[in-house]
């Protein structure tokens, strides 16, 4: 392996900077059913088609259950509040959905707490999103291993750096098959795994043993697998966090981390293992909220407090476009890591960051907006509002919005999607999800790992 590795290395920046030259992408091919579809839809559908929500919690003054289940949030003006976990489609959620056509949603621990009613939610959002004529959705999770997991009730697995040390890239397989398993019994289509990051910086508060490896080639190879087994069993794979959050001190859920890495050593390390997963056909790869000046030092003025900063990542054109698509070929769907961690909320208004990162070059926008109860419904009618002057003025292109729309529309498809059958569990079919869940073959995997 290692001597693999130094072939790797010393080949490597060859291939990613010599293939094409800036600007010329390689053409993804769209079915044209998918693009008659993408034609049919109004600016508001499209908007909606690239955004994804949360309904993670709702406020207190919206919740009617025991009190012991009330937790401290955050709300978007910093003013903390008491909220719920949100269990059920409330009044809020389904107006969410239905009046601005969202078209995929991530759901958390808070939402999938008890199984019978995370199916009903699951399956009532689908059924909802039809019902208004759109198509259906993108639900996903974070369930990556370790301490990155959100449902608890069924096996779960140890984090990614305990099994590449074990050396057998055949367990990241069976490990992303039996969470593919895992995942489609509940109704959940995407899964926001495997971590790519490698772990190059001991002090990586958000990282660590999230990422398979330090050795980029053993964290590629890993990634890889994981991605296969969940591709084999038909769950969409997200690799992340591009171009590499491995070498961070700070944690981007409360800060902006900049990396000092020079791009020669960028295309040495964290290229490494996400030029293996676009090889393997990666269908997402997701951002990370990181400054790294040795790939775009470009600077940009932040709305929300009026400084000039460098640009992040996840809003760097250089970065997605530029390196990502261009020079990596990647043809995927990018998407972005949560818009409402402080690495962005706390610089960018909401309509600012969206209209950056689709610019950018990502397709779709994570939890752009927390909603937690009715009057958000205002914040993101300005959300809307705002992206529409974008591109009313140019500032955002039409055809940008139309890529970014296509390519989402096509996942949707190629994964069986649009053409799945939504309807309510009925008594019978929660048994046959539960029995689903409760797997031996988890087990004796997760036992087989431990030992």
């Amino acid at each position: 392996m290692k001597r693999h590795f130094y072939i790797i290395a010393l080949i490597l920046p060859i291939l990613l900077f010599s293939c094409k030259s800036a600007g010329q992408i390689a053409k993804t091919n769209f079915d044209s059913d998918v693009i008659q579809t993408v034609k049919n839809m109004n600016t508001r559908q499209k908007i909606g088609q690239v955004l994804m929500v949360n309904f993670r919690y709702c406020k207190a003054s919206e919740y009617s259950g025991p009190k012991t289940n009330l937790t401290d949030f955050e709300d978007a003006s910093g003013k903390i509040v008491k909220v719920a976990p949100l269990t059920h489609i409330n009044t809020t959620a389904k107006k969410v959905i239905q009046d601005y056509h969202i078209g995929n949603v991530i759901l958390f621990a808070e939402n999938l707490s008890d199984l019978n009613n995370a199916a009903f939610m699951i399956s009532d959002m689908q059924l909802l999103s039809k019902s208004n004529s759109d198509l259906p959705l993108i639900i996903s999770v974070d369930q990556e291993g370790g301490r990155v997991n959100r449902i608890f009730q069924t096996a779960t697995f140890p984090p990614a750096k305990t099994i590449g040390n074990t050396q057998k890239p055949e367990l990241a397989y069976a490990e992303g098959k039996y969470l593919a398993m895992q995942l489609k019994a509940l109704g959940i289509n995407l899964n926001f795994a495997p971590v790519c990051d490698v772990d190059s910086n001991p002090s990586n508060p958000v990282i660590g043993n999230r990422s398979f490896s330090s050795n980029p080639e053993t964290a590629g190879e890993f990634a890889s697998q994981l991605h296969k087994g969940m591709k084999d069993n038909k769950l969409i794979s997200c690799a992340k966090h591009f171009p590499g959050h491995g070498d961070t001190d700070v944690d981007s859920h409360v800060g902006l981390p900049l990396v000092r890495r020079s791009k020669s050593e960028w295309q040495k390390l964290e290229a490494v293992p996400f030029k293996m997963v676009i090889d393997e056909g990666i269908p997402v790869i997701m951002t990370a909220h990181i400054q790294y000046p040795g790939l775009d030092s470009s600077k940009i003025t932040a709305k929300k407090t009026g400084r000039t900063i460098i640009r992040p990542a996840t809003l760097s054109k250089k970065i997605l476009t530029g390196i990502l698509r261009e020079k990596l070929h990647y043809n995927g769907v990018i998407c972005t890591d949560a818009m409402d961690m402080k690495a962005i909320s706390n610089n960018f208004s909401e309509s600012q960051a969206v209209i950056e990162a689709l610019n950018a070059g990502a397709d779709m926008i994570c939890n752009p907006i927390s909603i937690i109860e009715q009057s958000d419904l205002a914040r993101i009618e300005k959300m809307y509002s705002e992206i529409e002057d974008a591109l009313n003025s140019g500032k955002l292109s039409k055809s940008r919005l139309d890529n970014a729309v296509l390519r989402i529309v096509q996942l949707k498809k190629d994964y069986g999607i649009l053409d799945k059958k939504y309807y309510r569990p009925t008594d019978t079919d929660l048994k046959i999800i539960r029995s689903k869940l409760e797997n031996p073959e988890f087990y004796t995997f997760k036992n087989k790992i431990k030992n």
